[in-house]
């Protein structure tokens, strides 16, 4: 995959956000792979929904502080047999104690009933009408009714939700996805809607990881990197299918017609130049757009090498780029919880 990312445009690499995380992330997977992925703690995985924590009662944990867990201490051979000593002996010291004797597996079950409601109010596919996977033996499970769950599940449900008050998704046959993750939004989505086709675009290794995840699901369903790589057409006459592309194929949708175009917090990890690179093939090919971003961008970097984008995309740059729609909603993102501050879910339909 990194072979033919290189061979790519320039516009289709990785830009400084990711150029970044990359490196780090390579080496992660190169010593440990994706062995109990969904519960690693500080990894890159953290930054694209791999990883489904349990909040439980909270405790202290040393390497949330960066004198404790920095690229130079962690190379330290004694390093993380250290932390776990320093880590039991403090939580011994001093227990959090939870306010109001809360049990925190009845409050997920709380917040599992009130992501419910929601779509229930919209008359949308109920979450008892699918189980989440427990592939990557996630830490934090919600277990309702023989069926399992997590809260980053319950998340990407709900942003199913807020499309599904625009559009009715049973009618929806192919949806493409730039930036895929860990694969679960598509986990969700092809569970309520076995039959919908799914075009994903990412860069490796992100590609990688929801690529073996979403193989592991669906195993019939989904055509790989390697037999994509050559395609310059799409048989959208087979439902069902996954189908997984580098991201420098996003052109490739040029030929297609496709129903919904989705993307949920990586354009705002790219430059306004490489976006509207994007967004002229979507403008072109999709009839509806799905997109949750930081509309007033994410954070700028101090220079070129450093952590942030170079230059920030906005909801300007979103509606400057998609001149053929129309932007029908936004609004504050949900969570189980409540909103996730600073990101918004907005929806565009064709003029």
């Amino acid at each position: 995959m990194l072979e033919e990312l290189e061979k790519a445009p320039e516009i289709y690499r990785p830009t400084n956000y990711w150029y970044l995380h990359q490196k780090v992330f390579l080496n992660e997977l190169s010593k440990t792979g994706l062995f109990d992925f969904r519960r690693r703690k500080y990894s890159i995985l953290e930054t694209f929904g791999a990883t489904d924590y349990d909040f439980k009662n909270g405790a202290i944990d040393v390497r949330a502080n960066k004198y404790f867990n920095n690229r130079y201490v962690r190379s330290l051979p004694f390093w993380a047999k250290f932390i776990e000593f320093i880590n039991r002996k403090l939580n011994l010291a001093f227990p959090i104690i939870p306010a109001y004797n809360i049990d925190y597996s009845q409050l997920k079950v709380i917040l599992w009933e009130r992501v419910d409601l929601l779509a229930k109010k919209i008359k949308a596919k109920p979450l008892a009408s699918f189980s989440s996977s427990l592939i990557g033996n996630p830490e934090d499970v919600i277990s309702v009714d023989g069926k399992n769950y997590t809260l980053t599940v319950l998340y990407y449900y709900l942003r199913y939700l807020f499309c599904q008050k625009n559009i009715d998704l049973s009618k929806v046959k192919v949806i493409a996805e730039l930036g895929s993750g860990a694969g679960k939004q598509v986990e969700v989505l092809k569970k309520l809607y076995p039959d919908m086709i799914f075009l994903l675009f990412d860069i490796p290794p992100q590609l990688y990881v929801s690529q073996t995840y979403l193989s592991t699901l669906f195993p019939n369903d989904v055509v790989p990197f390697q037999d994509t790589l050559s395609m310059d057409n799409i048989d959208l006459a087979k439902k069902g299918k996954i189908y997984f592309f580098g991201n420098w194929k996003f052109p490739i949708l040029k030929n297609h017609k496709i129903d919904l175009f989705w993307n949920a917090a990586s354009f705002q990890e790219m430059e306004p130049d490489v976006v509207s690179n994007y967004l002229s093939i979507v403008n072109m090919s999709a009839k509806t757009v799905f997109l949750q971003q930081r509309m007033e961008g994410k954070e700028t970097a101090s220079k070129k090498g450093e952590h942030g984008v170079l230059k920030a995309t906005t909801l300007e740059d979103y509606k400057e780029n998609l001149s053929n729609f129309k932007l029908v909603q936004i609004e504050d993102s949900l969570t189980a919880f409540g909103t996730l501050k600073g990101y918004s879910d907005s929806f565009w339909k064709r003029k």
